[in-house]
């Protein structure tokens, strides 16, 4: 039985859908260019973003972009930024020149923006922010499911007082 997509992911799969009809038989060097698509909701678009990648005859891929349909932008890598994480991740220069990445660039942006998508060109990686970063307190639990968890550890807590004041009691009863 086929998946029933929300409105964020059905869009968000029509974008990479077109975007790999539009490069099926692309190849910069030795790479096949490839863009994920989520498979089920993406909670109104929150969880929505999908990645441009370059994947090797190995199966090894680089991230050169990525789209964020729910914010309505997609971001690519200049050549410069992908050929160094290329050369840092793999340890050799990428199979494809800086000509056919512009090639594909050109061809990648237009295709995005018929989305309605902001298209930016960024020359290096954003710096992880504190903010980004999971909040260790944090329940991951929905509200509900957490107000549960307390109830019944508070319960438990109850309930192990009483025992605990109850053998007190019995032995201050029936004495040393």
């Amino acid at each position: 039985m086929p998946k029933i997509l929300t409105q964020f992911s059905s869009h968000a799969n029509t974008i990479a859908d077109t975007f790999r009809a539009a490069f099926v038989k692309t190849r910069l060097g030795e790479c096949t260019v490839e863009m994920t698509a989520p498979d089920e909701s993406t909670r109104g678009g929150l969880f929505g973003l999908q990645h441009l990648t370059l994947k090797n005859p190995s199966g090894m891929a680089v991230v050169v972009g990525s789209v964020h349909a729910g914010e309505k932008r997609a971001e690519l890598r200049t050549f410069a930024l992908v050929a160094g994480v290329h050369e840092e991740r793999f340890k050799q220069s990428p199979s494809f020149s800086e000509a056919e990445y512009a090639a594909f660039l050109a061809k990648a942006e237009p295709i995005l923006a018929a989305f309605g998508l902001e298209v930016s060109v960024v020359a290096e990686l954003p710096k992880a922010r504190l903010s980004d970063a999971p909040d260790p307190l944090a329940s991951s639990l929905p509200p509900g499911a957490a107000r549960a968890r307390l109830r019944t550890w508070v319960i438990l807590f109850a309930i192990l007082a009483v025992a605990c004041g109850g053998l007190l009691w019995a032995r201050q009863l029936l004495g040393p």
